[in-house]
């Protein structure tokens, strides 16, 4: 599958005017990632159309100044480009360079931020041997209408819930001139699915484990077991760590719960719900709340996920733990929370049905390779194109540093026109057209920049799971 990463989504097409252009739909939330100089530096200098975008820009400053700050500490759950809307008769053809630049220009405008998590994790975004002749696979069960005290859910599900160390280690470059090595932890939550003779798996946020150099579970309060990590999605937010009997053993742990998984489709909101993890690094504690809604969609490290809402409170180190039903199933893994001045008790979990499959394919096979291209695009569209006399197609708004397509000589504010022989569309053509790519595979990619047509280029694939 192409990683999301490389995906941008747009909101849809309503009609409006100039005066109309600080709508909360068409002004960006960025992530810290987007909010980098150097784009929208190649942006202004890029081609003939610098001028433009800043008298574009200083047109309307006045008017985006006043309602983005209004606006600025609202919850806004997704990422927005702006996009010139299309009037059904429009009295005037305008400028490509100014509407590729108005895009450019929007792609660094900030908002409030998301995350769940501590320390190095990402977020502010969770008698007898367990030896037997057959695996214990944490079973997906219909949700019971009788529900339980808190105290018995508590009480049955916290043994299956592990706390999460991480330890990263690098490099900081100083002035361009030295580096530094450092280190830094981080901690997160986990919930046991899965035990055989050799080992317990555990389910976990992809970001509570991505670029740890090491990683330890805590299970029984104060048992601490080296993990390593089986295989991770980063496009679905999760991860499978492992730990050996061996050293579960030899720390005296002598058996393991395995947590019921419940049915996230029959969710209504209302429901009750607990989320227990390790906050703030301080051990496992619960919170309790409801289902505010059953399908919310956020982004999550440039990754769109689907998500449950709930009021229950999800605080750093959370992330990785379970999402509890009345029955004292797992019905959810806490991910983020909205982080703002403005709002409170908005948490959010990846669905079990989404998490059950995800897991047991990552038990098995491990990672498996993802077509990557390494760029932010947003869509043409043909409305756009006939507005701005544009080609239709992708227009890159960002490109990763050292990625293929940097590689191959993609630049911000090309368009993409043509992948693998294939026309493009809008963004949403480029992802299905990447995602059929294998590995390796060099790619023909037609680009049209400043206006001009013939950009030839040559792409080779990567994985980004690399």
């Amino acid at each position: 599958m192409f990683d999301p990463e490389d995906k941008i989504l747009n909101d849809k097409n309503t009609e409006t005017d100039d005066s109309e252009m600080c709508d909360d739909k068409k002004v960006v939330e960025a992530t810290p990632e987007m909010i980098d100089g150097s784009v929208v530096e190649d942006a202004v200098v890029e081609g003939n159309w610098a001028t433009e975008a800043e008298t574009f820009a200083g047109e309307n400053s006045s008017a985006c100044a006043q309602e983005t700050e209004e606006k600025s500490e609202g919850p806004s759950l997704r990422e927005y480009r702006y996009e010139e809307q299309v009037k059904k008769t429009p009295k005037k053809k305008r400028n490509w360079g100014r509407f590729i630049a108005a895009c450019l220009i929007a792609s660094v405008a900030g908002g409030g931020s998301m995350g769940a998590g501590y320390g190095a994790v990402k977020y502010f975004l969770a008698d007898e041997p367990a030896v037997t002749e057959t695996p214990v696979m944490a079973q997906k069960v219909s949700s019971s209408s009788a529900g339980l005290s808190a105290v018995d859910i508590i009480k049955n599900v916290k043994p299956s819930v592990v706390s999460i160390s991480t330890k990263v280690t690098g490099t900081a470059d100083y002035f361009g001139s030295f580096s530094v090595p450092y280190e830094s932890n981080g901690v997160g939550s986990g919930v046991i699915f899965y035990s055989d003779e050799t080992k317990v798996a555990i389910a976990t946020n992809n970001h509570v484990i991505d670029g740890a150099s090491s990683i330890f579970v805590t299970l029984d309060g104060d048992v601490n077991v080296p993990a390593k990590i089986v295989g991770t999605k980063s496009d679905s937010d999760l991860a499978v760590i492992t730990v050996s009997w061996d050293d579960l053993k030899s720390a005296g742990v002598k058996e393991v719960t395995v947590a019921s998984f419940g049915d996230s489709d029959g969710l209504q909101v209302g429901d009750s719900v607990i989320a227990i993890g390790n906050a703030m690094g301080m051990g496992l504690s619960a919170t309790d709340g409801m289902i505010s809604m059953t399908e919310q969609t956020i982004d999550v490290e440039e990754n769109e996920l689907t998500v449950l809402q709930t009021s229950a409170a999800i605080n750093g180190g959370n992330s990785g733990g379970p999402l509890v039903n009345s029955a004292g199933e797992v019905i959810g893994i806490n991910t983020a929370k909205y982080n703002s001045s403005m709002a409170e008790g908005m948490g959010y979990a990846i669905p079990s049905n989404v998490i059950v499959p995800v897991v047991e394919e990552l038990l098995e096979n491990g990672t498996q390779p993802k077509p990557f291209i390494g760029i932010k695009g947003t869509s043409i569209t043909s409305e756009n194109a006939s507005l701005y006399k544009l080609p239709v197609g992708a227009l890159v708004m960002e490109v990763t540093e050292g990625g293929p397509a940097e590689k191959a000589g993609l630049m911000v504010g090309d368009i993409i026109t043509s992948f693998n022989g294939k026309t493009v569309m809008d963004m949403d053509s480029l992802v299905a057209i990447v995602g059929e790519t294998k590995i390796g595979d060099t790619i023909d990619v037609h680009v049209v920049r400043n206006g001009e047509t013939g950009h030839d280029l040559k792409l080779t694939i990567s994985d980004k799971n690399s």
